[in-house]
């Protein structure tokens, strides 16, 4: 998994970081506290 980034992040955050984002994605918001009238 190389990718091209600073130097802010080493290889076991940059990891963390896919995970959590990929788990985020899967997961669609359940409500956001709006009707599909105020969409």
């Amino acid at each position: 998994m190389e990718t091209i980034r600073g130097s802010s992040f080493n290889q076991q955050e940059n990891e963390f970081l896919y995970c959590v984002y990929l788990e985020i994605s899967q997961h669609s918001i359940g409500s956001n506290n709006q009707s599909l009238r105020k969409i």
